[in-house]
């Protein structure tokens, strides 16, 4: 996963097509539906970057707009299988020794971007220089360890699976169609390696100052310019296209004087206009050709992604007719009551592939360089004390009996930083992991033990004085409003004395890495289904460690979890064996398994949301009324 309050876990290898969309909204009823050919999708944040690849920019909301507009080799459906997109291409194992495991990817011939330019394997080299960290310094780029300078392309796909293992450059063959890639041993989870689809001849164009859409010889000079940048490792021009991939792509508008080399797109729609704070609007892709083919009966002709920031508004604007689709992973149980009183609505509750929970800061963000030291600095006694003392204090079973219960009646507190209820693995690793120092007892008894804790180091502490005091993050919704509140009154009587901070943007300025806050209260969304899930969280270099953990026998847990093909039973081990590691550290402690609540005009045909991936967006080619 990546930092992304509302989270989506980047794949080790993902490079991000880039976007494209136009505006129009009414409220419908039933007699209309036949002839609607728009769509209007909510959004509960702002879409402020069309590359959701880079740091800062991996919102929920930016992946949105960039699963509309972008389609590779695989997709999950809402089983969370994984799809082979054979429209796009195909990979195999072409090789597989102890330590030469070569994997082969073949884009499938007859496809062009939005602009008309062939879509080959000359564009998937992208994911290479914004996963490898190696390439990055071999060619200029920056040190991706370095703290003090960022990367020309600040991307969150160093430190994975693909950056450890990866040996030398992607080779192209096959007329420019296949690219092989070489790996140091057998990778598991092989298939969520593949490499994502950018359109680098734009990339080339705009970092050679163009603003408008080129001839196709034009475009073919720049996609061959940007594969000699790529062989000769050119710094000077690599650095050029780094900063508008890593920066030119920040959007808060779209419109006529936009440039268009930012939109190319190779999914279904292509964004046409953005306002600001109130919706994007994209239409169809006319030569789209990288997915499943799009419905024809009533087929969707405009795509609207509405912003909408408040809970009831989002439920009184599907009421009205003004969205049609409204999935919310922070639903409170008053929406869900609202929902149920609607005759044109078809409403379904399920526990998607979200999940909440705090985090504590324990030093600078790792790619950052502002400094931490708050309360929870550290790994000594003390700061570890605290850590523990804070999170005994969170009254877990008071928060989701108060506010989860009525979504979902047989929530409870999820005691695993790897896996959800229901499965033997969870039992197994919650069994031993040492999260019951956090569930033995009563809340009132855990809250005592940890005021004993905070006394150690502040004598004058009491259930009333509360002399340490906590910077607290956490998005504005009623739901995380409300949960906010109970942790701030329990801990309180723990010693701390908890400030609130409810940015109106909790993504501005990558808010959740800054050093200025002690804990954060957010959700992350799983991206994928992998034997590696979660790791990229806690690793020292992990692209979603934004809190400055670091722990060396922990990083080799997760580098095998990562790059071993391993048993079931070994995978659970290693989770084990990482959970107690984050236990012992007092890290952070989850929440609960997300409540996901999809809702929708009766009309509309084909909506299966899915626990992982473009949960609601997944089969858009199916969408009809």
């Amino acid at each position: 996963m990546k930092r992304n309050l509302a989270l989506r876990a980047v794949a080790t290898a993902a490079a991000t097509a880039l976007l494209a969309g136009a505006f129009s909204v009414g409220a419908l009823n039933s007699a209309q539906a036949a002839t609607k050919t728009t769509v209007t999708l909510l959004s509960a944040g702002d879409i402020t970057s069309l590359n959701p690849s880079t740091k800062g920019s991996n919102t929920t909301y930016n992946n949105l707009a960039a699963s509309l507009t972008g389609f590779g080799f695989t997709y999950y459906n809402n089983n969370a299988e994984l799809v082979m997109n054979t429209k796009f291409g195909s990979m195999k194992i072409l090789k597989k020794a102890p330590k030469d495991f070569q994997l082969q990817y073949t884009v499938a011939s007859g496809q062009t971007w939005s602009d008309g330019t062939k879509i080959d394997g000359v564009d998937l080299l992208l994911t290479h220089v914004i996963s490898s960290s190696k390439f990055s310094k071999a060619a200029g780029l920056g040190d991706v360890a370095d703290a003090t300078k960022k990367p020309a392309f600040d991307s969150l796909g160093y430190g994975g699976a693909y950056d450890d293992n990866v040996v030398g450059e992607p080779k192209l063959s096959n007329g420019n169609m296949t690219l092989t890639v070489k790996y140091g041993k057998p990778l598991p989870d092989w298939e969520l390696l593949a490499p994502g689809p950018s359109p680098v001849h734009a990339l080339s164009l705009m970092a050679d100052g163009k603003t408008s859409l080129q001839s196709a010889s034009a475009n073919a000079a720049a996609k061959a310019k940007f594969l000699k940048d790529f062989t000769s490792k050119n710094s000077a021009n690599l650095t050029k296209m780094g900063k508008i991939w890593t920066s030119g792509y920040l959007v808060s508008k779209v419109d006529k004087d936009t440039n268009p080399l930012l939109l190319i797109s190779n999914g279904g729609f292509i964004i046409s206009k953005y306002v600001n704070k109130d919706s994007m609007t994209l239409v169809r892709n006319a030569k789209y050709s990288s997915g499943p083919a799009m419905s024809t009966k009533n087929p969707i002709k405009t795509v609207v992604i509405k912003v909408i920031n408040e809970n009831t508004a989002q439920v009184q604007a599907l009421r009205n007719g003004d969205i049609d689709i409204l999935y919310n992973t922070n639903p409170t149980g008053n929406d869900k009551i609202v929902l149920a009183g609607m005759t044109n609505v078809a409403t379904q509750i399920k526990v998607g592939g979200s999940y909440s929970i705090f985090h504590l800061r324990t030093d600078t963000a790792f790619g950052f360089d502002d400094p931490y030291t708050g309360p929870f600095a550290g790994n000594s006694q003390r700061a570890k004390d605290l850590r523990r003392a804070f999170l005994l204090a969170l009254p877990r079973v008071q928060m989701i009996d108060t506010l989860i219960k009525p979504v979902k009646a047989d929530a409870t507190p999820l005691d695993s930083q790897f896996t959800f209820q229901g499965t033997p693995a969870y039992n197994t690793i919650t069994k031993s992991s040492g999260v019951d120092i956090y569930t033995k007892g009563t809340q009132a008894e855990r809250t005592a033990q940890a005021l004993a804790l905070v006394k150690k180091y502040y004598p004058t502490a009491s259930d009333t004085v509360a002399p340490v005091k906590i910077s607290f993050l956490h998005a504005d919704t009623p739901l995380r409003n409300a949960l906010g509140k109970l942790v701030k009154a329990e801990a309180l009587k723990a010693g701390f004395d908890v400030i609130e901070t409810i940015p109106a943007d909790m993504f501005a300025d990558d808010t959740n890495s800054k050093s200025k806050f002690d804990v954060i209260m957010h959700g992350f969304s799983l991206n994928s289904v992998s034997q590696s899930a979660a790791s990229d969280t806690y690793k020292t270099d992990g692209g979603n460690n934004a809190w400055g953990w670091s722990d060396s026998t922990l990083d080799s847990i997760l580098a095998s979890l990562e790059s071993e093909i391993l048993t079931p039973a070994q995978v659970t081990a290693k989770r084990l064996a990482a959970d107690k590691i984050i236990m012992a550290n007092a890290w952070g402690l989850a929440l609960y398994a997300g409540p996901v609540i999809t809702a929708y005009n009766k009309d509309l045909k084909n909506i299966k949301p899915a626990p992982v991936g473009n949960n609601i967006t997944w089969n858009y080619f199916e969408w009809s009324y």
